[in-house]
């Protein structure tokens, strides 16, 4: 399951469960048999902080994963692609979104060539959706069946091309 904070903390709702049912998608019965770690979590945490001048107009963003009992910041993976030097995010669609959405798929797959063709997809799909400056946390199976969907439409797309 997907969970989106609540939009403010004086909200009695811990999770705005709008956003987070319109970000899970129920896929999870076309995940087939694949041999893919499923036993991951991700969890993105943003905290405000104050400029030098007293503003408190930045937001931190971290993305920590889950896996095998053991919690980690998640590789950015700026190895293969570079697109925020300046780290990971999201709600938006632009290169902090793309890296996340390449470093979330890559702790799913470990496979740079099947990554490359649809990161960019799941960025759109769900990265982008998660609201700026919000707490959130996601399932690895969920990603992989976001992952799986977009993987066939691509591949289907290819075919037509």
């Amino acid at each position: 399951m997907i969970h989106i904070a609540a939009p403010d903390q004086s909200s009695q709702e811990l999770t705005n469960l709008i956003v987070s049912k319109r970000l899970s998608h129920s896929l999870l019965d076309s995940v087939p048999e694949h041999g893919l770690p499923t036993s991951i979590a991700f969890a993105g945490y943003a905290v405000w902080r104050r400029e030098e001048n007293g503003d408190a107009n930045l937001a931190d963003e971290q993305v920590f994963v889950v896996r095998d009992s053991q919690v980690r910041f998640l590789n950015p993976r700026n190895d293969l692609m570079n697109h925020s030097p300046d780290g990971l995010s999201w709600g938006y669609g632009g290169s902090g979104a793309a890296q996340l959405a390449l470093a979330m798929l890559m702790e799913i797959f470990n496979d740079w060539e099947r990554v490359r063709p649809i990161y960019q997809r799941f960025k759109e799909h769900f990265v982008a959706r998660i609201p700026q400056s919000t707490n959130w946390t996601a399932d690895g199976i969920d990603i992989l069946a976001m992952a799986l969907a977009i993987e066939r439409h691509h591949r289907l797309g290819s075919l037509l091309d």
